[in-house]
């Protein structure tokens, strides 16, 4: 056991050894080059590895090592001393005496006894909730198709070449802040002014001043520059753009701009289903044109709830009309009346009232026709037409008393100003077929007092003018003084109802429209003006401010409030000072543009009253041509009245009675019904709603349907 011992221990020692000889052999080794090692590691007999220490030295100018033999004592000083002070004795504090209180007993409660009854409910058998085969039906789930490991690669990073922005791209970038944020469009149209004549800008700035100038209003200045921008660029972006603007804004354009316009919109394939301002305006350009197919494609696409949905059931009524289709464009029509019937003193109504009317009067539909000429508006200037064609479908609906009493309505003094002569013409045939022969021949006695001598002045103003011209002047001087009773040799009457017609008035309203845009223009220098005058007054204000600022700049440090104050000062100030240089520089670049604008506006104020000129005397001849056949039928209406005279004296002699037949076809309603007096009054809402109080007194007629009195016309 003991021998066992000993050899363990020798084993036990030896392995050490061994180790720690293995450890340090790696660093016996030398470096490279030949050089000891800093140091040589050694082990002793207690395993404790002590190193050889080297030291350089410089020995005539070279650097030598050399081992160093006696290593000195590391002093480490002495260790500090602690001594330790005596302690005071202890202060506690004294002891309490606790007393301690007895605590009541409580007896502890009475024991309950529950008697519990014994569970006697019958437990149901669990009910079952599902079946085996209804995990059978259960749909399979389709296993998803597996993802695929997104494929990455590298960004490529290209280096572009950076253009410094130029001048006129920062004034560029000013004029359009103007435009699309501040709505300042004078500074803003005054900048892009300058940049028409840059190149490189140029198209950009038409088409911005096009758009600056329609937020000034002047919307044929609009409609100049966006047409030049789609006709003049070869960018399809920018076309693109301007055809844009002019579909968007197309109730300030000329019906003929269509014709410009679509083939673009085909071009850049837009979507115009939904814009019915423009299928209307389409509508009416291929409707003049007469292409009635393209016509139709334009108004296929305006629906019930549209606002333009009545302009374009009458379009659709004359675009049935057209084609010989009366019953269909009666149907568009009598829906238009429907339609406009919380409207009724639109000019649409009108309108689609008379033509409605004039249908149902070229079907023989008297009754329907004369219900409809009521539904003209009476402020619309053809309403004292439709009331004399009413009157002329009460004569053939046979209502004689209605026809004579609304046209006498017209011959007071309420309507002294009217020129209708075709008026006496229904009023005598009235009396005629009503046999009142006497107020048939003062009616026709009226006429011919009234009317025969406008008749020389209206020939004597044809033949003493020429030129078209002159009517216009003519109208316009009454304009001007609408109190004067004559103008040219003219009757103010004739003259009222001249200038009423739509052909003139249509013309007349664009004419208007140019005098507004020039005062619009001349408008802009004035406002430019002011604006300078303002921008002065704000920089005096901002120098105050500033210098103010600037009194609290005491110190070393000043506050950051005050240094704030002093920035947003200054920054005033430059902005109220470029905003004035701009605005004294936008008057001397609009001024060009303005003489160009006043220009073309003059050029197409003249065409535009050359084309009001052409319409005044045709309807001046039209008016003319119809007086003369008012006044060539009297002859014959008085012959047919003392005729008719004769053999009703002659019947009434013979004993032969009256015809005391009832016609209530187109008698109005009772209640608007008004029977007239000589002397009555008469009131304007009540116009058309008049009877004759004058009874039928004609001889009855015969078995062969002949009437006596009344001589075949």
């Amino acid at each position: 056991m003991g021998g066992f011992m000993n050899k363990s221990l020798s084993i036990l020692i030896t392995i050490p050894f061994l180790c720690g000889t293995a450890l340090a052999e790696p660093a016996l080794k030398v470096k490279k080059g030949g050089r000891p090692a800093a140091a040589s590691l050694k082990v002793k007999s207690s395993l404790v590895p002590t190193f050889d220490v080297y030291q350089k030295k410089v020995v005539k100018g070279k650097v030598e090592v050399f081992k160093v033999k006696n290593i000195p004592l590391l002093d480490v000083g002495e260790e500090r001393e602690v001594q330790a002070s005596e302690m005071s004795p202890l202060r506690l504090p004294a002891s309490r005496e606790v007393t301690l209180k007895e605590t009541r007993r409580r007896e502890s409660p009475v024991a309950i006894d529950f008697v519990l009854k014994p569970y006697n409910d019958v437990v149901n058998p669990a009910k079952s909730l599902t079946t085996a085969d209804a995990f059978n039906k259960i749909p399979d789930v389709k296993i998803l198709n597996p993802v695929a490991e997104p494929v990455t690669q590298d960004p490529l990073v290209q280096l572009a070449k950076l253009e410094d922005i130029q001048p006129n791209d920062y004034k560029l970038l000013q004029a359009l802040i103007f435009l699309e944020i501040q709505k300042n469009y004078e500074l803003a149209m005054g900048l892009f002014s300058e940049l028409i004549e840059d190149p490189e800008h140029r198209i950009e700035a038409l088409y911005h001043y096009a758009m600056t100038a329609k937020g000034l209003g002047l919307n044929s200045e609009f409609r100049q520059y966006m047409i030049q921008v789609a006709q003049e660029t070869k960018s399809k972006e920018w076309q693109q753009k301007a055809t844009e603007a002019l579909v968007q804004n197309i109730n300030t354009l000329e019906t003929s701009d269509i014709a410009l316009i679509d083939p673009l919109v085909i071009k850049h394939e837009m979507d115009i289903t939904k814009n019915d301002d423009y299928q209307i305006t389409r509508a009416k350009y291929y409707s003049d044109k007469g292409q009635l197919g393209l016509m139709e494609d334009a108004l296929i696409f305006i629906g019930e709830k549209s606002p333009r949905y009545p302009e374009a059931l009458l379009l659709n009524a004359l675009f049935n009309y057209r084609q010989g289709k009366v019953e269909e464009a009666t149907i568009y029509l009598e829906k238009l009346m429907t339609a406009t019937d919380a409207d009724k003193t639109s000019q649409l109504r009108s309108v689609g009232a008379l033509t409605l009317a004039r249908m149902q009067f070229q079907k023989s539909q008297y009754k329907e026709a004369f219900q409809s000429y009521l539904k003209v508006d009476k402020s619309n200037p053809l309403w004292l037409q439709a009331m004399v064609e009413s009157a002329w479908t009460q004569i053939l609906g046979e209502d004689y008393e209605g026809a004579a009493g609304n046209m006498f309505s017209l011959h007071t003094d309420f309507f002294k100003n009217a020129f209708s002569p075709e008026s006496y013409v229904v009023r005598t045939v009235g009396y005629l077929n009503l046999c009142q022969y006497g107020d048939g021949v003062q009616v026709l006695n009226e006429m011919k007092k009234k009317y025969a001598p406008w008749k020389q002045k209206l020939a004597a103003y044809s033949t003493s003018h020429k030129d078209s011209s002159a009517y216009y002047e003519t109208v316009k001087g009454w304009l001007k003084n609408s109190d004067l009773k004559e103008v040219d040799g003219l009757p103010r009457s004739f003259i009222v109802e001249l200038a009423r017609h739509p052909a003139y008035m249509s013309v007349q309203k664009q004419i208007n429209a140019y005098e507004d845009e020039i005062v619009k223009f001349n408008r802009i220098a004035l406002t430019l003006v002011k604006k300078e005058r303002e921008l002065i007054a704000k920089q005096n204000e901002a120098n105050k401010e500033l210098a103010d600022a600037k009194r609290g700049l005491k110190g070393d440090s000043p506050s950051a409030s005050t240094v704030a104050a002093v920035q947003k000062a200054e920054q005033k100030l430059l902005s109220y000072r470029i905003q004035f240089h701009i605005a004294k520089k936008a008057r001397t670049s609009i001024k060009n543009l303005r003489a160009t604008g006043m220009a073309r506006i003059e050029k197409e104020k003249t065409v535009l009253r050359a084309q009001a000129s052409q319409a005044l005397k045709g309807r001046f001849d039209e008016m003319l041509a119809g007086l003369d056949k008012v006044l060539d039928q009297n002859d014959v209406l008085q012959y047919e009245l003392y005729s008719g005279a004769g053999e009703h004296i002659r019947y009434q002699m013979a004993g032969g009675e009256i015809n005391e037949k009832e016609r209530p076809e187109l008698k109005v309603q009772k209640e608007k019904s008004l029977n007239w007096k000589f002397k009555g009054e008469i009131w304007e809402d009540e116009v058309g709603h008049y009877r004759s109080s004058l009874k039928n007194v004609c001889a009855q007629e015969g078995q062969d349907g002949s009437v006596a009195g009344l001589s075949e016309q």
